[in-house]
């Protein structure tokens, strides 16, 4: 029986990641590699959701390609730098239909917290000017800081399970990464996709990683009616 939502940060419930892919497309630009956001899909395989880290090794694995050596810790800072400038430019808000979704998790009694592995002080950044800090508390949430392993590992829905003193596998995971969704079917959590783009390679892998079903946006849900359906289908014999 599903008793808690957990939801991941970035890109699932607030929407920065057109600056960080217009970050990781500077430092590119900024060693010789040219990339558009299309392309970017096809050569770095970890451009959605990261970390920032193996993305910079692509692109400096590219840039090798091209005859440029160059360090990946270089083009982490490029792009960190980038998205810093970014971030205080763009607005910051959860994504269309979050709050009404939440609010309603709430009246049915569900328990809630936040998975990420965005660093403390960016996500302090995003869950203040947001608002959503204020809906979670900080005793619910869990960040880069809280865990020893990143996804794809498990660690951080372990830590989210317990956050919300529920069963790992009675939680029901919203994530916009195929990384997020192999760490929470590990600890046997229902997983939704939630991508940011509609895109059939992403929700292809997406689907691959193990989630169950995919939505584009929050107010496509009902969601005493999700909560019914999946508790049904979980009671299901062979389950």
């Amino acid at each position: 029986m599903i008793e808690s939502i957990a939801y991941d940060l970035e890109g699932t419930v607030v929407d920065v990641e057109f600056a960080h892919h217009q970050g990781h497309i500077h430092a590119a630009e900024k060693v010789g590699v040219i990339l558009t956001l299309e392309n970017c899909f096809q050569k770095l395989p970890h451009f959605i959701g990261g970390p920032d880290d193996q993305v910079a090794k692509e692109i400096a694995a590219l840039a090798l390609e091209s005859g440029t050596e160059v360090s990946y810790e270089y083009i982490l800072e490029s792009k960190r730098s980038h998205y810093d400038l970014l971030l205080k430019e763009v607005e910051i808000r959860p994504r269309m239909g979050f709050l009404n979704f939440f609010n309603l998790i709430k009246y049915l009694g569900l328990k809630y917290a936040i998975g990420s592995l965005t660093d403390r002080e960016h996500a302090e950044i995003l869950l203040d000017r947001s608002g959503v800090g204020k809906l979670f508390g900080n005793e619910n949430i869990v960040l880069r800081e809280h865990v020893k392993n990143l996804k794809p590992a498990p660690d951080v829905w372990y830590e989210t399970a317990k956050r919300a003193g529920v069963n790992p596998a009675d939680q029901l995971v919203f994530e916009d990464s195929p990384k997020g969704i192999k760490g929470a079917a590990q600890v046997g959590a229902y997983c939704i996709g939630m991508p940011v783009y509609n895109r059939p390679d992403i929700i292809s892998a997406l689907v691959n990683a193990g989630a169950k079903r995919i939505f584009m946006e929050w107010d496509e849900i009902n969601p005493a009616q999700l909560i019914e359906n999946i508790n049904e289908e979980l009671g299901k014999p062979g389950r």
